[in-house]
């Protein structure tokens, strides 16, 4: 009989255990216990198989659709923060409370978006959707199986591109997303991860489809933290990292020419918020790339920062690829620009200096004087004036600000690349800004760099380890070919040791076998596989130079201890060629974990984040914070990235809000106090005075706080966590 491979959805003699197309064992389990187990069955139709992918948002599965006989890919609606599977269950459990209500806003839109997606069969550069429908609580889709490789796994494997073989590509994404646009729907994740290559061995005439549209992920963003998750730096513009941005078509025009970009130059670009700032990013033809210089121009109209200066369609980017000539678009100059010293006056600074000792020796013999009238700088009673608080400790902020009359409050924890750990990365009100006494300044507190755990992966086929490791969250991966002896294409060593946590960006060098000598052995003589059960590693060894065999080892996590063989394939006893491999697994443990930072959580979110990991919590504390809304955590008794097993016990102090006691008499001072200031010597800049010192600046009246953070703010939220969007007119799916 026939058995149905749950890896590649082929069909093999059932009396093999392993899939002979793809390597695929019977009865693999699921890779996470919220997953489906393969072999499931929907709506009576749709066979369930292993897992493609999986993040935040939801699970992709490679299915079988029975009724049509063709392979298919089911992508579940399964969003982490607010939903998850009991093992051996098919039906999801939904947290309850604004995480129930949230689930079913993405939930509806998913299904909505992909009825509206499904109307695009004949878009050549769209993935075909076959179905969509609600089951075991929550929806699914059914869309094509495309075989190839990411646009992203193609870069890495054959280099940049030029120009002439990546604007093909360019043009059939933008001529896709032109009708998506034309039916008010927005991707806003267009990278090279989401770009699929169907025919990746046809360097010059790549066919691509675009992938991932999804509008859970932004249905699910406007009361929690998941943004962090979509922004995809240096392909994300800057209208997508503030509160209500102004997002439309020119969100997805600045993140295909970032795509673009890259494919020709190999480089990311860099962050549009560090752009916003101070913009970097050189021309193509700056980076030695051959690009005619219309081409060029388009190219960088479409990445401008602002949206204004920016091109504004897809259509509008067609056309100016396909240019003989286009004209760059001027920039907009910020209001803060205005009053700046000009660029000539740096030119003629020779000059500027002759003029400045003469100036001096006016003033030194009294032709020239200067009166000074204080009370211009002088603010208006009860009117403080903000200092800088990012990059100072968070406990050293709060001292800052109180000391200048202004209260804090820590809104949340952010990743930053920036900021260190414990310190300030934003505040929302810029430094200078004259505020009444009293005003509460909103602060983030830096986690520091984002950080994964290395997986193991040696002795696995290189493509199974990136994809381990992209799954983890790594981004910078880097091959090296080895001729030492080994399977061909396997992984022979890796840069990092697994288990050790390490931030996302950093780079991972993977070893990979390149040596295809003695793959099959000697076919003329045959030996049997020895039985390694209850083996070590060195007995293993023993044995299988003795019997004339040679062993790939493949590391993996497990419950048992270090050291520990888990199975072998072949199977002991079989017959096999003399001087060929066999795959032996031994366990390296069990995968190590780290304590997450549940600091400015709910109690109830750094519950469910704790009991998640199999950790408990041990007990809970009250205290008064001055700083820390009522309900969030203060601290915790383990740290942020130290090492955790299941099981540990964690304490947590969860504030009770500012002390009424400390409130009453600060109302019954401010009551007290006189109606005027005067103006105070200024204190030196390493200690902040107590009433601000005069600024040359001009005076500002008393403004309330913004209520978001300046797009060209020296210091800009960190990539990873910008503010929670509402959802745009224009719906993405």
């Amino acid at each position: 009989m026939n058995r149905l491979c749950m890896g590649c959805m082929k069909e093999y003699d059932d009396q093999f255990d392993v899939c002979p197309y793809c390597g695929y064992a019977f009865n693999t389990p699921p890779k996470q216990s919220y997953h489906i187990p393969p072999g499931s069955i929907l709506e009576k139709r749709y066979i369930v198989g292993k897992v493609l992918g999986f993040g935040g948002f939801g699970v992709t599965y490679v299915g079988w659709d029975y009724l049509m006989e063709r392979k298919v890919a089911i992508k579940e609606y399964l969003p982490s923060e607010f939903a998850t599977r009991m093992p051996t269950q098919q039906k999801i459990t939904v947290y309850s409370g604004d995480k129930e209500e949230q689930f079913k806003e993405g939930l509806k839109k998913t299904l909505d978006e992909a009825r509206r997606l499904a109307k695009f069969e004949e878009v050549p550069g769209i993935v075909q959707i076959y179905d969509c429908f609600e089951a075991n609580g929550t929806s699914y889709i059914v869309m094509e199986f495309l075989e190839g490789m990411s646009l992203k796994e193609y870069l890495a494997e054959k280099g940049k591109m030029t120009v002439e073989q990546a604007l093909p590509v360019i043009l059939q994404i933008a001529s896709a997303m032109e009708e998506v646009h034309k039916a008010g729907i927005l991707h806003r994740d267009i990278a090279p991860d989401n770009i699929y290559v169907l025919n990746p061995e046809s360097d010059g005439a790549l066919q691509v489809k675009l992938l991932d549209f999804g509008a859970a992920r932004y249905a699910t963003t406007k009361h929690s933290k998941s943004l962090s998750v979509i922004i995809k730096p240096g392909y994300a513009p800057e209208e997508q990292y503030r509160s209500r941005g102004d997002q439309g078509t020119w969100t997805d025009v600045y993140a295909l020419a970032a795509t673009f970009y890259k494919m020709i130059t190999g480089i990311t670009p860099e962050d549009a918020m560090e752009r916003s700032v101070k913009d970097e990013v050189k021309k193509p033809s700056k980076l030695g790339v051959k690009i005619p210089k219309a081409t060029e121009t388009a190219l960088m109209n479409a990445m401008n920062v602002k949206i204004q200066d920016r091109t504004q369609t897809m259509e509008e980017f067609t056309q100016e690829l396909m240019a003989a000539e286009v004209k760059e678009r001027e920039k907009t100059k910020d209001k803060e620009d205005v009053g700046k010293v000009p660029r000539w006056v740096f030119l003629a600074s020779g000059g500027a200096l002759v003029a400045a000792a003469v100036t001096a020796a006016l003033m030194l013999t009294g032709v020239i004087t200067f009166r000074i009238r204080p009370e211009s700088a002088t603010l208006e009673a009860d009117v403080v004036r903000v200092p800088n608080v990012v990059n100072h400790l968070a406990d050293e902020a709060e001292t800052i600000l109180s000391n200048h009359q202004l209260g804090m409050s820590r809104d949340k924890m952010v990743y930053s690349k920036e900021i260190p750990q414990d310190m300030v990365s934003y505040q929302e009100i810029k430094e200078n800004t004259a505020v009444a006494r009293d005003t509460v300044l909103v602060v983030w507190i830096s986690m520091g760099e984002e950080k994964g755990v290395i997986p193991a992966v040696k002795g696995l086929s290189q493509e199974e380890a990136q994809k381990l490791l992209e799954e983890a969250g790594f981004t910078n991966i880097t091959l090296e070919e080895s001729q030492e002896p080994g399977v061909y294409q396997s992984v022979l060593e890796i840069s990092q040791e697994a288990g050790e946590q390490i931030p996302l960006d950093q780079e991972i060098i993977l070893t990979i076998c390149m040596n295809e000598e003695s793959q099959e052995g000697d076919a003329s003589v045959k030996v049997s596989v020895p039985d390694l059960s209850g083996k070590t590693r060195e007995e293993a060894e023993k044995l299988f130079e003795e019997a004339g065999l040679l062993i790939n080892w493949v590391e993996e996590n497990s419950e048992e201890p270090e050291g520990t063989i888990l199975g072998q394939s072949p199977e002991a006893g079989e017959e096999v060629n003399k001087d060929s491999y066999v795959t032996v697994r031994i366990s390296k443990g069990v995968e190590k974990m780290y304590m997450p930072n549940v600091l400015l959580m709910t109690e109830a979110e750094a519950r469910e984040v704790i009991e998640e990991m199999g950790l408990k919590v041990s007990q809970v504390q009250e205290v008064y914070s001055d700083s820390v809304a009522k309900g969030k955590i203060v601290s915790q008794s383990i740290d942020q990235d130290a090492e955790v097993k299941k099981g540990d016990s964690v304490a947590l102090t969860v504030s009770k809000g500012k002390d009424p006691a400390k409130e009453t008499r600060s109302t019954q001072r401010a009551t007290q106090a006189p109606q005027t200031q005067a103006p105070q010597t200024p204190a030196p800049q390493t200690q902040p005075p107590q009433t601000p010192a005069p600024t040359p600046a001009p005076t500002p009246a008393p403004t309330p706080a913004p209520t978001q953070p300046p797009t060209t703010a020296p210091t800009q939220p960190p990539t990873t966590a910008p503010p929670e969007t509402e959802t745009p007119p224009l719906l993405p799916f």
